[in-house]
This record gives C-alpha cells, structure tokens and sequence, in this order.
C-alpha cells in the first residue's frame, strides 16, 4: 500500500507541473494577428494571415499553424519561425477555406509542445460578391460605397486595412476585386507588395489611387503603374462634371486638383475632363483621379460615381474549382497505362486458363502418368507460379519508380516578363510508400481529390524562406495523389502583336520573340478563335477574323500526346466558368488572347531531396496589347 500511495503521488506531482512547463516555455512571448482582409475572407481564395511576434523569453524554433476548428476536412497551414530572445518579427501565412467557416485557431508549436493558441473570428465573402479594400488610415473613408450598385454581383463588402497589412503576393490578392489606396507613401511599401499589386492588377485587379494634396505620394511607388504622370502642381478645379455619373451635383463642387499628363491609352472620366482616369493594364484595370478620395465623404452619389468606374471584370482561375470543390483537373487529363486496369476481356482469359490449369490440365496430365496424388502438391505449385506471374506482370506494367506529371497554366501578359503559374500536379506510386516534396519559395500548395486514394493522410504542407514542403506525403499502391502549386513565374515565351481592332473587326500579327517555340497557338477573341500553327522562335503569323474562324473552345481540334489530353484541358478550363457563374466566361470578351502549348513543365520540384524528374504541359494564355 505504501508502495502504491508513493506511485500515485508522483504522478501527480508529475500532472501538476506539465502545465506550469508548457507556461513558462511560452512565458515573454506575445502574438497579434490578423486574418484576412480586416477578418473579411474570399470563400475558395488564398488570405493572409498576419501575425505580429515579440519574444522577450528563450529561443524558440517552432511552426506557426492556422487551422479551421470544427470543420472536418479542412486543410492545414503552416509556416517555420525562428525567435531568438529579444526578436520582433512579422510574419504572413497564406490560407484558404473550402467553407463558411466562422473562426480560425492560429497555433505556435514547437517540438509538439504548443507554445501559443488563439482563436479569431472571421466572415467569408461569397464569390459573387464584389470586395474592396481601402488602404490608408481613414476607417471611415468610401463606406457608402457598400451600397454601390454593381451589376452582376449579389453585393459589395468594404474592409478597411492599413498599407502594412498588404500582402506579398499577388495570388493572395486574387479574391479582392478592387483596391483603394489613399493618403499612403507607396514609395514606403515592400518591393514585394509593390510587385504584388503590379501582378494582381495583370490578373484582373482593379486599382485605384487617389489624388489631391497627398496625391504625389499616393502616386510615387507606382509611377509606372499608372495611367498618368503626376506633377508636383495643385489647382483648385471643378468638380461639378462628375453629376454626370453620380445623378446630382457634387458636394462640394470644386476642390484642390493635381495635375497631371495623360498616359497613352488612358481614358478621361468623364470624356474631356482632368478628374478620373482609366487605363488598362493586361486583363486589369489601374484608375487615378486628381482629387482627393475623401473630398467627397459627404456626396450621396457617391456610390453611384464609382459603380460607372468600377466594373465586374471575368477571373481566370485555374485552381479554384481544385480548392473549393476537390475535384482534379487531372482527373479526366492525365493518360496513364500504368494506372489503368486491366480490360474485362485480359481478365476473363486469365481466370479461364487458371481455371483450365488448375482443373482439367492439371488432372489430364497427372493421369496420364499415373501420379495423381501428386496433386497434392501440383495444384499450390500452380497457384503459386499464377500468384508470381500476376505479381511480375503488375510490376512491368506499373514500373517501380514513382512518376510525376504536371501540368501548368501560365497567365501572362505581352511585354511582361512575369507571369502567375497554376501547375496540377499528379504523382503516381507503384507501391505504398510517403514520399517528400519541395516547391520554390512563395509556392502555395493545396491537394485535390485523389484519383483512387480517399484514404491517404491530408496533405499538410509547410512553408518557410526557402522552400514550401510536404515531408510525408503518402500515396497508396497503385494510385495516384494530386495536388496544386501556385507561383509567380518568370515568363518562358515572348511575343510582340500588332492588331487593329475595329468594334467586332480583329486583325493583326502575332510574332515569337522569345526563345522557346509555342505549339499550336490560336488568337481567342469574343469566343471566337483563329489557328495560327505552331510559331518557333523569331517566326511570326497573321490573323483577321473577318475570315474563317471556330468557336472557343469547341472548335478547336488539337493533336493530344500519349500522356495529355489537351482538348480536354481546354474543355475545362474555358467550356464555362464554374468559379465565377454570374459573370461568364473566364476571359474578358474584350480582351484578344494568345494560346498556346509547349511539352515542358512549368514549377520545378524536388522529390525525397533530389530535382523530380518531370513529365509536363505548359498551357500559355497571354493577353495581347490592343492599344
């Protein structure tokens, strides 16, 4: 009894202090984070997750994981961290969430042990709603313009966030529709979250950016982005032309304007006046009026003013049917034997000789010599060499090597040299094995739905300055796991048009001033496309669609490779537009595009620490300049 009361009151002692431990691993650190765009997140979209850390303790080297409590199947994400005594640091986690999800937990783990635990709320924004974000220090600044009439969406949702809070890549944008940027020294932002609003706005952003007295600085980090060059100059102007969008007289009627001088292609609003201007830039749109954006706080037409500015404009997002939904795009485009089963009729004649052996054969031969006894040991012998020969024939057709496939959609625009980078992935393993994967830096991983394979281990990928991981991830025998990585790029082909484009009326010519040949391009217009042939470096091809011309994309017909099915690519990609159904078409009707297809993949991988030998198709869609 003594004995056992010792043991009782050891482990005890030993319960009591595991708390008090794990309190004074985390004492002197502190965390503040905030999800989403001011708690605002795009269901289906990439969000950031910012957090804020002051270690005033020991070392730590942990993760930083968010995750969706409550929810089943949702995935996880996680970043490494580094916290020396006395380290300040922020950092950005990217996530999605694949439901309407109410709350987020954000871990610190380290060894295990979690050092930190804090959950926020946060509110999902449907995908036909329109999203604003208004950077600056106004928090009151364009509120009414959540009544603004759009047409096509079920509404809009302004969040409010401050310049630190923009995030460093532009795919963690891509659920924002437009961005106001007012009173802020965008010469003071990252040269990330500078390249990340130049990329998003190629994508199809919406960027607007204020004028007046603080205008020069609002416009200094982005003088190349915008429609105008701005001057140092301020006059006070009339405002009193804007009723012609708002519906009634501005108040007030007159206001500091700063001067500017008009880019080429940039368009005055209204036509002939010095007050808003608009240009295009790839499939986006880059806005800049002279007054200030609060001189109008008062206006009722406010709302009004800004939904003949802004407009819907189509998606292209390759990956988001992938997230939200779990469904592959590999799933009907990816052309393995090895994966496949055998045919009825290859199974029908090997049960009919197995059976004929076994039997009748076996029984025959045995009598013939007059040993039938030795069926004892003849029918497991022949059971045993069909075991083998299935097992042999299984492991020729299969191979004994995993095999990744990939196959990438890169977006991009003519004279950029950067483009945005969606590779579906697909790896395939002839035995049940975990294997570990490495993306480039900035790389946003998430899985779809396997082929075969619903009861493999979620994917939990983890990401740091260098690489973005999955250590284990496994794949069961014969089966295939698929996944999605998402990634500036920088652009592998090249081209240079000249079009005249005249209402319905399309002409012009396509050169290839890269170094990489372009397979079986097309020029896509409206829904409509013409077949230019594969343009090698330095050639070059001509098109007007006052000729023949097909619908896009039923009528392209396209050569398919052993391993791709590209009409079946472009059949899923363009056939319609599931992620965005109240606009359409994921390509702006206003906009001319080339497609075109080259037999190299797009994202290099490492796989279990080496450089992963890849089977890959790049698909190209660059918006062409039209002006």
């Amino acid at each position: 009894m003594l004995y056992l009361r010792a043991v009782l009151i050891a482990l005890l002692c030993v319960l009591s202090v595991m708390p008090v431990a794990a309190q004074e691993q985390a004492s002197g650190l502190t965390m503040t984070l905030r999800p989403g765009y001011a708690g605002a997140y795009r269901l289906g979209e990439w969000f950031p997750i910012t957090v804020d850390v002051a270690n005033d303790g020991r070392d730590i080297q942990g993760v930083l994981e968010w995750s969706f409590p409550g929810w089943q199947n949702q995935p996880v994400f996680r970043r490494t961290i580094d916290l020396p005594r006395g380290s300040r640091k922020r950092v950005m986690l990217e996530a999605f969430a694949t439901g309407f999800a109410r709350n987020g937990t954000l871990r610190l783990i380290e060894n295990g042990t979690v050092l930190f635990e804090q959950s926020v709320g946060v509110e999902a924004v449907e995908p036909d709603r329109f999203l604003i974000l208004i950077v600056g220090s106004d928090p009151a600044l364009l509120t009414s313009l959540s009544a603004m009439p759009i047409s096509g969406v079920s509404g809009v949702t302004v969040r409010h966030i401050s310049p630190e809070d923009l995030p460093l890549h532009a795919l963690v944008l891509r659920g924002v529709n437009a961005i106001f940027i007012h009173d802020v020294d965008t010469a003071a932002l990252s040269a990330d979250q500078r390249t990340a609003l130049r990329d998003w706005v190629y994508l199809g952003g919406q960027l607007v950016v204020g004028g007046g007295i603080n205008g020069e600085r609002a416009a200094a980090g982005l003088a190349d982005l915008l429609p105008v060059e701005v001057t140092r100059t301020l006059n006070q102007g009339d405002l009193s032309p804007l009723e012609q969008f708002g519906g009634s007289e501005p108040q007030p009627s007159t206001g500091p304007l700063l001067t500017v001088l008009p880019r080429p292609g940039a368009e005055a609003l209204p036509a002939d006046r010095s007050l808003i201007y608009r240009r295009h830039a790839g499939n986006g749109v880059v806005i800049f009026s002279t007054f200030d954006l609060a001189l109008l706080r008062g206006w009722a037409s406010e709302p009004q003013l800004w939904s003949r500015v802004l407009q819907p404009i189509p998606l292209f997002v390759p990956a988001f049917e992938g997230r939200l939904n779990q469904i592959s795009l590999m799933q009907n485009v990816l052309q393995i034997r090895s994966a496949e089963l055998p045919p009825a009729s290859a199974l029908a004649a090997f049960l009919l000789a197995y059976i004929l052996m076994v039997g009748p054969v076996n029984y025959l031969a045995l009598r013939r010599i007059g040993r039938l006894e030795w069926a004892w040991w003849t029918i497991p012998l022949i059971v045993a060499l069909f075991a083998g020969g299935v097992f042999v024939v299984g492991f020729v057709l299969r191979g004994g090597q995993a095999q990744l496939y990939q196959v990438s959609i890169i977006q991009g625009t003519e004279r950029e040299t950067r483009g945005i980078a969606t590779a579906h992935l697909a790896l395939f393993s002839p035995l049940r094995s975990s294997y570990a994967l490495r993306a480039p830096a900035g790389s946003l991983l998430s899985e779809t739905r396997s082929f075969d394979d619903f009861t493999a281990r979620p994917l939990i990928a983890t990401a740091d300055d260098a690489s973005v991981e999955v250590p284990d991830l496994l794949v069961d025998v014969a089966s295939i796991r698929t996944l999605i990585a998402e990634t500036t790029v920088e652009m592998p082909v090249q081209v240079e048009s000249a079009i005249r484009l005249d209402d319905s009326d399309l002409a012009g010519e396509v050169r290839n001033v890269g170094r990489v040949a372009i397979e079986e391009a097309i020029v896509v217009h409206q829904g409509m496309f013409q077949e230019l042939g594969d343009l090698m470096p330095g050639a070059s091809a001509r098109f007007d669609f006052s000729g023949s011309r097909g619908s896009f994309p039923f009528g392209v017909t396209i050569s398919d490779d052993r391993m791709f099915n590209r009409r079946q690519i472009l059949f899923q990609l363009f056939n319609n537009n599931l992620m965005r159904p109240s606009i359409g078409s994921p390509l702006d009707a206003q906009g001319v595009y080339l497609i075109g297809w080259s037999a190299t993949p797009a994202v290099p991988l490492e796989m279990n620490g080496r450089s992963a030998s890849q089977q890959g198709l790049t698909l190209f869609v660059i918006r062409l300049r039209t002006s």
